[in-house]
């Protein structure tokens, strides 16, 4: 596959992943992850930052616990993405979150995906958010 193709790829995943997330879609996102992969962030709200690090297996049980999640949209607004031999690849996808049609959140993903056996997975999902005033 060219750089091109596997950028769109890569760009596909995690937009997918994107919107599993926004929908609390925990058995579509299980198949996007790396065995050990894990989900970070840091969130700005209330003139506080709030860190988390958790594996996929425990975000996604958080994901299943839920019991009336507000869903919400984060569409991406630029990405950025670097591809290492065709096995590595990092993403910056810079987005905004929105619930019920109102933006909330200027979000900024960070990916780190790897080529196994020929299909990219996640290995790292990790974001800065910040509220929108």
């Amino acid at each position: 596959m060219d750089l091109e193709s596997e950028k769109e790829a890569v760009k596909t995943l995690v937009e997918k992943f994107l919107s599993a997330a926004g929908n609390y879609d925990a058995d579509a996102m299980s198949h996007m992850f790396s065995e050990n992969a894990n989900i970070s962030g840091a969130s700005f709200a209330n003139g506080k930052w709030t860190t988390f690090t958790m594996t996929i297996i425990e975000f996604l049980e958080l994901l299943k616990s839920e019991i009336n999640p507000t869903k919400y949209t984060e569409p991406v607004s630029k990405f950025t993405i670097h591809i290492e031999k065709g096995m590595l690849a990092f993403v910056k996808a810079d987005a905004t979150l929105i619930v019920n049609g109102k933006p909330q959140k200027n979000n900024f993903d960070y990916f780190t995906l790897i080529n196994e056996e020929g299909n990219w997975k996640i290995l790292n999902g990790s974001y800065v958010s910040v509220a929108i005033e």
